[in-house]
């Protein structure tokens, strides 16, 4: 996935912030269990926020582990490890498969082509294991495809596309899936808004899609594009409010209400540092 979905730091209780790298730490150690060593390069901050959610809302025994990391070598830390994190690590790969797949097609870009390679034996158990799903994901991806080649200008739409597939990763099986299903369906449209945002000057520099290149060309262009964003991910908040998350609630507010919000600043302020550089080149 992007990342877009993360914490916000500043605000964070020293508890919060070693719990949530107890999720961290126990997604990227399930990736290298489940899914060989090489497969934790695909970690992603997406799915440690999927897992933390589903952690909260239903029930599941949980072992926590003290380990040395190869990357911290001088201090042991801590892991988690339950169904709901193995479960975020096979979507957290699968995405990542696809994601490397379309780059491919797309730019022919050979180390994501060689990471598709090397992680489609790994997708093809994920896919068997999880046949429904899989097939839901791949048909959501399929169509955002569609509005690419089209050209479409659609973003709502093609942005559905991805809410859609996140919306299935979302799903778990249990009593509270209508409501997991229409929070990821809108943080999956604020995920592929912002990422489409983000992108657009890169994406008209190489003449590649982008579902905004219409209405960037309009007056007040930043001010909608906020406005939308902030409408998807107050939608996905009030799906939130409602379930009953017994656990780390302090902890999904932050990265749902600070982090992901966050996310959007850091790349207004990207975009308005640009600004000056852009116009000194317009001039010479």
């Amino acid at each position: 996935m992007i990342g877009y979905i993360t914490t916000y730091q500043l605000d964070l209780k020293f508890r919060e912030y070693y719990r949530y790298r107890e999720y961290y730490c126990g997604l990227c150690r399930s990736l290298g269990r489940n899914h060989g060593q090489r497969s934790r390069i695909m970690l992603g901050y997406d799915m440690t926020f999927l897992a933390i959610l589903l952690d909260g809302v239903y029930d599941s025994e949980t072992e926590r582990n003290r380990f040395r990391c190869m990357l911290h070598p001088f201090s042991r830390r801590h892991s988690l490890s339950n169904a709901f994190i193995d479960y975020a690590a096979d979507m957290d790969l699968y995405m990542a498969y696809l994601k490397c797949l379309d780059d491919w097609h797309d730019d022919r870009n050979l180390f994501r082509g060689m990471s598709a390679f090397f992680l489609r034996g790994t997708a093809k158990r994920i896919e068997a294991s999880y046949p429904e799903k899989s097939l839901a994901v791949r048909e959501a991806l399929e169509e955002l495809h569609r509005f690419e080649e089209a050209q479409s200008m659609d973003f709502e739409g093609a942005a559905g596309c991805v809410g859609r597939a996140l919306a299935e990763m979302f799903r778990f099986g249990g009593l509270w899936d209508d409501r997991l299903v229409a929070m990821g369906f809108y943080l999956g449209k604020y995920i592929y808004l912002l990422d489409a945002y983000e992108d657009l000057e890169e994406d008209i520099r190489k003449n590649r899609y982008n579902p905004f290149l219409e209405l960037s060309h309009e007056n007040g262009f930043h001010e909608r594009v906020r406005g939308i964003l902030k409408m998807m991910i107050s939608r996905s908040a009030e799906e939130f409010e409602m379930l009953p998350v017994d656990e780390n609630m302090a902890l999904l507010r932050n990265i749902i209400y600070a982090g992901a919000w966050n996310s959007y600043e850091q790349i207004v302020r990207k975009k308005e540092r640009a600004e000056p550089v852009k116009g000194k080149e317009q001039n010479e």
